[in-house]
């Protein structure tokens, strides 16, 4: 939650595969909800651009 991604996080922790690090990694339900709203927002804004176009081209 901090930044780091985990595949780095596996390698610093020697885990032999991410499956490890995916059970020791929890993330809090804030930190979901963030993401869920980030994507949202890139969704929504793929979308609005899309229609822009859409509704642009002659």
């Amino acid at each position: 939650m901090a930044g780091a991604d985990l595949t780095t996080i596996k390698e610093l922790l020697g885990h032999s595969n991410i499956t490890m690090t995916l059970r020791y990694s929890h993330l809090s339900a804030a930190h979901v909800k963030s993401a869920v709203s980030l994507l949202d927002r890139k969704i929504h804004n793929s979308f609005t651009a899309r229609e822009e176009e859409r509704i642009l081209k002659p």
